[in-house]
């Protein structure tokens, strides 16, 4: 086995679809640091199935997806594929049920959410079956053959445990560690169910004893609940004599009561109406005088009105006199604010007076000085423009100077220039073959000349070599490729018609397989549960019943004819009271006798399964009819079946077509019973037309058949009435007991519907295997496409990449020819632009030394002119700046002036505004002073009118106070007759309420004993049903028996003491022998389970024992000869020295599991003595481990070993130490290592390379270096 391809599409920096494919025994992946190299490591742990981002450089698992760049969006899923050829090699193959074919694809996916999903052959599949797959084949995320960037050096420190790993691996015994574990976990299991079983066991053998206990109890308990009842019913008819004594003489008492009432209410009644006549009439008196009361209440409410307007008219008065004085005292203050406010203009005007004259003042000042300051201002800016025009000159010879020197400086270095440039001119035109006067470079240019062309023309050769064969490589892969895609598209269109197919079929036959186990139960063998004759125990008997139950029920064996079939509507609800019953075939002598104990063992019992032998339905029919069940005539003859069937024979045509024996209707199981019943359907024989027969009809001619069949027959209608000799019963009125009244419908669907779905799977089934057929033959024409396409595109690339190099390599010679023309033209000209340059600087040097004299002669003209008129300008500008001073104290003083002056102006015309309010307010004032003198003259003259209106209310309150005086002495005199009347009234009605209450309590009395002779009745009905009331009352009235006074205290005595012994015994459990025989039937299958069990722990621990010898002989055998195959790489890698893997000494192992314990790696190089591998060195640990890594793949080869960077640690001479190791096994093992060192790539058969064209995304180059090695070759 070995690896064909790694699939990479979204992993990390692998944002596009990358597939590497491994051809070779060595392939070398190489790259710039940073590129992704180390990611193809990732990828093959991550789809090995590594759980832990931590070990795969992130820090969720969700950071393997590609997360973009700012030219490429990041990717949303990432997916990594592992494809194996020659999976089913005998040796090195995969023994796993996944491991079908002769390829094995293992593909792992994950999205953004961090779900992974895990595929095996494109199956979807758990990462435990990847895991499982690859068990002893050395592969693994943490396992020996793939050592990831560092880990290398820490395989030396790792734990006893995992160096024990590496070796478990390394012998195979991983897989039976898996099968160990499994079976020790099914061990587990069954040791829990066992100690549950031995639980329930237990439980049900205590219950046991304890039934025992109870059923003993209850028929004691049932013994004295008789002797209680006897005692009760003689209890019970004294009881009843005793309440009908009562009854009599508490209707005595009722009768004269009666009279005394009706006499009271007569009485009652005389009063009742005098005392409605003087009521009339005391309450017409009362209207009157609430009539005059209410005159009175309203002449009082007049009287208070008027009283009320005179105290507001008053009030009213007080209040504008009041107004009147505070109106007149805000005058007085209007006056005086108006006298200030005007003494307050006369100020302002006198302020305003004084400040404007000394504003026009200072105005004229201000003028005068602006006129002395423009002369000066004028004389200032002449001077001042000349200094300017000074100063500009200066600096105009100043910087003219600075330039002249910074051109000298220039000439000075272009000429420094000119020599280097001339120098360097000379080498270039040696260099690129310049004609010089020289003559040996003249030859050197030819020869120059001639190299590049010649180069060229052998490429040109070469590169239409590459061309035709690219062409024809490539018109093959065109014609290949359309038929691969067309092949993988029929593929994937049958794989889904296949997946289709199978899942259709699964759901059928799920189907099927339930229908089936419905309509063809299993059938119980009851031979071996024959009750024992003779054995009358309650426990043989709980027995034959638990054995009853297993005896085959009428509805598992019941099959119906087509013409049964047609009726199963009717024929349901006519059998559904069979259903449940059990069968048993007596067609021999020796299950006659067999019927003959069961009948025996199980006529006396009250079990549900024993009222289904002893005829359930029948017994279900007599009840619900009424009638008591009739035996059989004694001289039935034994051979009415036959006499059934000849009275049918017997009748006209027209009626025996239309009797069928439910024999002719039920194929199965053949019962007498069927050749007694008799199915009647009057319509069966006769067109629609004539389908018109009444109900009533059907059942005389019914009726008329009855009579001449035996009495055991039975008519069934159509219509569900049920004929026999008891008489005719509906099928209605016995429905709703049963649950199987559309069993035989339903039945008959199923068995339609299943030979429907038999059907459907034998289509199904032949088109699976078709349609199979179809895919393997679609797959391995595919392979059989696939690889030779791969082939074809492993050429194509490699002649794209040759055919690239050499147009590459064209280019740059042809390049190499142009620059070389090109090179020579431009220094041609570049010795012309010299000379010329160097004629200019020849010429610069006089002109500039000529202006450089000049402008110094300029400055020292200038210099005493900037003196004298700097020295005059600042003269004036003393004077400018006293005159300015001047100007601004008198620009301050005339806005202090006017800030004044607008203050007086303000206050002034303040004060005229509030003289014109104060004047508006006080005119205000005086017009409201004569409103309120007006509005109290009026008020004033309406006095005398309301002092003459309240005197005539009180004349008038007088006269009414007196009528209504009148009227209260009527009332009283009214009132003490009406009161007189009303306690006669009183008196009768307290009379007659203690007759009515003793009448009540009379009746009360009656209604007592009648409840208690019912009450005695009852209790006489549930002691003795047959012992009726009225009987006991009739003969106790006409003989007046009656018990005496000890014989009753005899009885409550008996009654208390058998009520007590009852109560003694506390609750009884009555079902405790049902119980008991359920008990029973629980524990037989029980121990059986227990025994099954048992042998079956047994069976599990001798496969852990057999698994672990194994495992045991296995690792010991593996350990040893890995010591081996280390001492002699060990020795070979350092030139001596000893290295050894030692079990270390666990405390808490037996002696005989000592085997189980950890490793420890020992190593001394030559001429060391050290005790631990810490003080090794970095290349000693690395070749150490190396040695341990290489020594396990001698022993258990992996299909393939991946190391990345190994070889960092160590030198040149160890680097060939670790190449020389790893072609010492590429023929048994595929590597592949990731490395900087030219040293290791040269042993490689392949150089994959990767790239980052794009910052953050990965590519591959791939280069065979023996298709590199036959192309460099001259010979070849």
């Amino acid at each position: 086995m070995r690896l064909k391809s790694l699939k990479l599409a979204g992993f990390k920096s692998f944002a596009n679809p990358t597939t590497f494919t491994f051809r070779h025994g060595i392939t070398a992946i190489v790259g710039p640091n940073g590129c992704g190299k180390s990611n193809v490591m990732d990828a093959i742990r991550w789809v090995l199935g590594e759980s832990s981002a931590k070990q795969l450089r992130g820090g969720a698992m969700s950071d393997v997806i590609f997360a973009g760049t700012q030219d490429k969006a990041a990717k949303s899923v990432a997916s990594v594929e592992l494809t194996f050829e020659h999976t089913q090699d005998e040796q090195t193959g995969i023994r796993h049920e996944l491991n079908l074919y002769h390829e094995l694809s293992v593909r792992r996916q994950i999205n953004v959410e961090g779900k992974s999903d895990y595929f095996i052959n494109g199956t979807r599949c758990r990462r435990r079956d990847v895991v499982d797959v690859f068990l002893g084949t050395g592969l693994g995320p943490r396992s020996y053959s793939v050592i990831q960037q560092g880990m290398i050096g820490r395989i030396v420190d790792s734990s006893p445990q995992q160096l024990r790993e590496f070796i478990e691996e390394a012998a195979g015994v991983s897989r039976y560690q898996a099968r160990r574990e499994e079976t020790q976990k099914k061990r587990q299991k069954t040791q829990e169910n066992l100690e549950r079983l031995n639980d329930i066991e237990a439980e049900l053998s205590r219950q046991k004893k304890k039934l025992v206990k109870q059923a003993e109890s209850a028929n004691q308990y049932q013994q004295i609940q008789e002797q209680l009842a006897t005692v009760k019913e003689q209890l019970a008819i004294h009881q009843l004599c005793q309440a009908k004594s009562l009854q009599m003489q508490h209707k005595s008492s009722e009768a004269s009561l009666t009279t005394s009432v009706t006499t009271l209410q007569q009485q009652y009644s005389q009063l009742k109406t005098k005392f409605g006549k003087l009521s009339d009439r005391l309450a017409e008196e009362q209207w009157l005088k609430d009539e005059a009361r209410d005159k009175l209440h309203i002449q009082d409410m007049q009287r208070q009105q008027v009283e009320h307007q005179l105290h507001t008219l008053q009030a009213n008065i007080n209040q504008l006199d009041g107004r009147q004085q505070a109106n007149i005292e805000r005058q007085k203050r209007t006056e005086n604010s108006l006298a200030e406010a005007k003494k307050e203009q006369q100020q302002q005007a006198e302020i305003i007076g004084s400040i404007t004259p000394k504003i026009t003042e200072l105005e004229q000042r201000q003028q005068q000085t602006q006129q002395a300051y423009a002369p000066l201002q004028a004389t200032w800016d002449e001077v001042n423009a000349e200094v300017i025009e000074l100063e500009k000159q200066q600096r105009h010879y100043e910087q003219q100077l600075a330039l002249d020197a910074q051109a000298n400086s220039r000439v000075q270095q272009d000429l420094s220039k000119w020599q280097s440039q001339q120098a360097l001119w000379q080498q270039e035109a040696v260099k690129w073959g310049v004609v010089t006067s020289d003559s040996s470079s003249e030859k050197e240019s030819g020869n120059l000349q001639d190299s590049p062309v010649q180069a060229l023309a052998e490429l040109k050769t070469k590169l239409s070599g590459l061309m035709k064969q690219q062409e024809t490589v490539t018109e093959s892969l065109e014609t290949e490729q359309p038929a691969l895609n067309e092949l993988s598209q029929q593929l994937t269109t049958q794989q889904t018609q296949l997946a289709q197919l199978e899942k259709q079929h699964a759901s059928l036959i799920a189907e099927y397989e339930t229908l089936h186990s419905i309509v063809h139960p299993k059938k119980s063998n009851t031979k071996d549960d024959k009750p024992q004759q003779g054995n009358a125990s309650l426990q043989d008997t709980n027995a034959a019943v638990s054995a009853l139950g297993k005896l085959p029920e009428l509805h598992q064996q019941i099959r119906l004819t087509a013409a049964g079939e047609q009726h199963a509507s009717v024929l349901d609800r006519w059998l559904a009271f069979w259903l449940d019953s059990r069968v048993m075939d007596i067609t021999s002598a020796e299950d006659k006798a067999e019927a003959g104990e069961w009948y025996q063992l199980l006529s006396g019992l009250t079990s549900p399964d024993a009222d289904l032998v002893a005829n359930k339905a029948a017994n279900k029919t007599d009840n619900s009819t009424g009638r008591h069940k009739t035996k059989p005539s004694e001289d039935q003859p034994e051979n009415s079946v036959l006499f059934a069937g000849a009275v049918v024979a017997n009748q006209p045509k027209s009626i025996g077509s239309q009797l069928i024996a439910l024999s002719e209707l039920i194929i199965a199981p053949k019962l007498s019973l069927w050749q007694q019943c008799y199915f009647y359907s009057p319509n069966a024989s006769q067109d629609s037309s004539e389908q018109d027969s009444s109900e009533q009809e059907i059942l005389q001619t019914a009726a008329t058949l009855i009579v001449q069949l035996p009495r055991s027959a039975l008519i069934l209608t159509a219509s569900g009435w049920v004929m026999g000799h008891f008489g005719a019963i509906h099928l209605s009125k016995l429905s709703n007991e049963s649950q199987n009244t559309q069993f035989l419908s339903v039945r008959l669907q199923q068995q339609q519907r299943l030979a429907t779905l038999e059907d459907k799977l034998n289509d199904l089934e032949e088109q699976i295997e078709t349609v199979s057929k179809a895919v393997k033959a679609s797959q391995l024409k595919k392979e059989q496409s696939s690889v030779f396409v791969e082939e074809l595109t492993a050429q194509l690339s490699a002649l794209t990449h040759n055919l690239h190099s050499l147009k590459q390599q064209q280019i740059e010679l042809q390049a190499k020819q142009d620059r070389q023309q090109d090179e020579q033209q431009r220094l041609i000209k570049q010795r012309e632009q010299l000379d010329e340059d160097y004629q200019q600087l020849q010429q610069q040097q006089p002109q500039l030394a000529v202006s450089i004299e000049q402008g110094n002669e300029g400055l020292r003209a200038i210099e005493p002119k900037l003196i004298a008129g700097k020295d005059k300008l600042q003269q004036i500008e003393q004077q400018r700046q006293s005159i300015s001073e001047q100007e601004r104290e008198e620009a301050n003083t005339l806005r202090q002036l006017q800030l004044e002056l607008n203050k007086a102006e303000l206050a002034d015309k303040h004060s005229q505004q509030k003289l014109q309010q104060l004047s508006i307010e006080l005119k205000q004032l005086q017009q409201a002073q004569q409103r309120l003198q007006q509005e109290q003259q009026k008020t004033e003259s309406q006095l005398p009118k309301l002092d003459s209106s309240l005197k005539q209310a009180n004349d008038s309150h007088h006269q009414l106070q007196t009528a209504l005086e009148e009227r209260n002495a009527i009332i009283n005199t009214l009132q003490t007759e009406a009161d007189s009347l009303k306690k006669q009234q009183d008196d009768t009605e307290q009379q007659l309420q203690q007759q009515q209450q003793q009448l009540a309590e009379t009746v009360t009395q009656v209604a007592i004993a009648n409840e208690r002779i019912n009450e005695a009745g009852e209790r006489l009905k549930q002691v003795n049903s047959e012992l009726s009331a009225e009987r006991v009352l009739t003969e106790y009235l006409t003989h007046g028996r009656s018990l005496s006074d000890a014989k009753v205290q005899k009885l409550q005595t008996d009654e208390s003491e058998l009520s007590r012994k009852l109560d003694n015994m506390g609750p009884v459990n009555l079902a405790a022998a049902a119980e008991l025989a359920a008990v029973d039937e629980r524990l037989l299958p029980l121990e059986k389970q227990i025994v099954d069990i048992t042998a079956s722990m047994a069976t599990l621990t001798d496969a852990i024992a057999s698994i672990d010898a194994k495992t045991k002989t296995l690792f010991l055998q593996t350990l040893e000869a890995v010591n081996e195959s280390l001492t002699n790489l060990f020795t070979k890698v350092f030139g001596g020295g000893q290295a050894s893997l030692t079990l270390i000494k666990e405390e808490g192992l037996a002696q005989n599991e000592q085997w189980r314990a950890g490793l420890e790696l020992m190593a001394q190089p030559k001429g060391k003595k050290n005790s631990r591998l810490a003080v090794l060195s970095g290349g000693e640990k690395t070749l150490t481990a190396l040695s341990l890594i290489f020594a396990i793949f001698k022993q258990h080869p992996a299909p393939f070993c991946v190391l990345d960077e190994v070889d960092a640690p160590l030198d040149d001479a160890n680097v060939m130490r670790f190449t020389n190791l790893i072609s010492d096994l590429a023929d048994e093992v595929q590597f592949i290592f990731i490395s900087h060192n030219k040293l290791a790539m040269q042993i490689a058969d392949e150089l994959k390379g990767v790239t980052m064209p794009q910052p953050g995304i990965s590519s591959l180059v791939s280069v065979s270096l023996e298709e590199a090695e036959h192309y460099l070759d001259p010979s070849a």
